[in-house]
């Protein structure tokens, strides 16, 4: 019987692989920014002053083709990030001034590694 069982077990344990969705909260509720255009953008290596990416109008919820979701509280947007397109590094969000500088809000690491997910039915 525990020859059975434990076949049984085999075949219904499994894995899989799955991208896991990483987060950042850019709280701006003592700022004024409600018509600032908002700022996605990987840090530079060479100067951790600058970074490359994209701004965005207040009210895009989705960017990047869906690889980005946005969430605007009122007192903070949160970037939700299913693929990076620029790899591992230090991401930075932030608003953009009318003079064009990026006023960071926050700024995490993000990994592009994957996560494995095991799951098992028992009897």
């Amino acid at each position: 019987m525990n020859l059975i069982t434990t076949f049984l077990l085999m075949i219904l344990i499994g894995h899989s692989t799955s991208d896991h969705l990483q987060t950042l909260v850019c709280p701006y509720e003592n700022r004024n920014i409600s018509q600032n255009r908002r700022v996605w953008c990987k840090r530079d290596i060479q100067d951790e002053n600058c970074c490359t990416g994209f701004s965005f109008q207040p009210g895009n919820s989705v960017l990047e083709d869906g690889n980005i979701q946005v969430q605007d509280d009122g007192k903070s947007f949160t970037i939700s990030v299913k693929t990076l397109g620029q790899g591992d590094g230090v991401y930075w969000c932030g608003f953009m001034t009318e003079d064009k500088i990026i006023v960071k809000l926050a700024e995490d690491y993000f990994s592009t590694g994957k996560m494995k997910c095991y799951f098992s039915i028992s009897l």
